[in-house]
């Protein structure tokens, strides 16, 4: 757990929940000049109708102050309370377009308490409310309107997310994580519910429903934030070995888009390097040491690193030119599958598939190996499928992989990534 808190502090800094931005303010229905209202009932005065549509012009031009004159012209002369109401929703959009946040409050009241709204206005005066409370600091009004808005109107994917956030804050971890799926089932193209679902089950300690979560939010953004803890997590399996496993964390990293730092390529040719993977190793470190990063002047081991990469270089070549074709020579007479495999691994880091694929299934079916290697030989015979376009077959083969060590966490990963 202490190694999970520290990737999710390095790697999912969104995580904290500051993502949600506040509404825009709803846009304001208002009513329309009594030419436009229904003809029933009394005819408006003159002296109505043209302090009121001059109101209604001047608030289109948004110059609000000449509107609010020309309403406190009108008001006197408005008989019927269709008038009144008129002018009252009027009032509502002229301080709710200035977020004049206390005024739009009172307004709304104000024109309720005349009567005369639509559905419609009704609905948007709820809407309103909730960013005029917002807007004027009173949060536990702004919460209560959201969420009775939501249990009137069903609420949008952005509503919903809101209300799981208040939840979160709230420590009610069970009704967050209900609204953060009812957020995501509305639309799952924003990342702020899954992430207040990663908090959650974080909180509950529910690690198996974070790292589902953290699939999902990987396999839907597909950025490094959500990948990376996702695949590194097979570093926490009880037998993961970063001298057996080490190499096919950086892999799935690295097919996942993840960018690795320098540090990290260097280590990761390093391993290769250490296994023998010269062609591998090779790879990974080309363009380190083309820009000078590592064997450079600012190199502190400068020299020792470019005989390293020289001695790398030479192997590779030797690989290229017929080294492997001989290795396998050794394999057919070596007594288990491993030799088979580290050949399978060589050609898997050449970019030759088909020859990666044969020696992995040499070596599985030669065997005598320990359960932990054979699961790592399969996730790579898995990775040369899938590479030569296998997808079927490669997901077949990862689909079958039980073990601790990482592998099938990491064959996981890559049915993952394959999606």
């Amino acid at each position: 757990m202490r190694t999970f808190g520290q990737t999710l502090r390095n790697c999912l800094p969104a995580v904290g929940l500051g993502l949600i931005s506040a509404f825009g303010v709803a846009s304001v229905m208002v009513a329309t000049a009594p030419s436009a209202m229904a003809q029933s009932g009394p005819k408006s005065s003159k002296e109505f109708a043209e302090a009121f549509n001059a109101a209604n012009a001047a608030y289109g031009a948004r110059n609000y102050a000449q509107a609010l004159q020309k309403l406190d012209a009108a008001a006197p002369h408005a008989k019927t309370n269709q008038e009144k109401s008129a002018i009252e929703q009027l009032r509502v959009g002229i301080y709710c377009g200035q977020n004049n946040h206390t005024q739009c409050i009172a307004a709304i009241e104000k024109a309720r308490s005349v009567g005369g709204l639509s559905g419609a206005v009704s609905k948007n005066y709820d809407q309103l409310l909730y960013s005029a409370y917002k807007g004027a600091g009173q949060t536990a009004k702004a919460n209560a309107q959201l969420k009775a808005n939501v249990a009137k109107y069903g609420g949008t994917a952005d509503e919903l997310a809101v209300l799981a956030k208040n939840e979160m804050d709230a420590k009610n971890y069970g009704e967050a994580i209900k609204l953060a799926k009812q957020s995501i089932a509305k639309s799952g193209s924003k990342p702020v519910p899954y992430n207040i679902l990663l908090n959650a089950y974080t909180a509950q300690n529910n690690m198996a429903e974070f790292y589902n979560t953290l699939e999902k939010a990987a396999i839907a953004f597909k950025t490094a934030t959500y990948w990376k803890p996702f695949i590194e997590h097979a570093k926490a399996e009880p037998n993961y070995r970063s001298g057996s496993a080490g190499l096919d964390v950086f892999r799935a990293l690295d097919a996942a888009g993840v960018k690795l730092s320098d540090a990290e390529k260097f280590e990761w040719g390093k391993q290769a390097q250490g296994q023998g993977l010269s062609i591998e190793a090779e790879k990974v470190w080309a363009p380190l040491f083309k820009s000078g990063v590592y064997g450079g002047a600012a190199d502190k081991s400068k020299d020792a690193n470019l005989r390293t990469y020289g001695l790398i270089q030479a192997e590779a070549k030797k690989d290229r030119e017929g080294g492997l074709k001989a290795d396998e020579t050794v394999a057919a007479a070596a007594p288990s599958g491993q030799q088979y495999a580290l050949i399978g691994e060589a050609y898997l880091g050449s970019g030759e598939w088909a020859k990666a694929i044969d020696m992995f299934q040499k070596s599985l079916a030669k065997g005598q190996m320990d359960a932990g290697q054979t699961a790592l030989v399969n996730l790579r015979l898995g990775i040369a499928q899938f590479r030569a376009n296998k997808k079927s077959d490669a997901v077949k083969t990862w689909t079958a992989i039980k073990a601790d060590n990482g592998a099938a966490w990491l064959a996981r990963s890559w049915i993952a990534i394959s999606k």
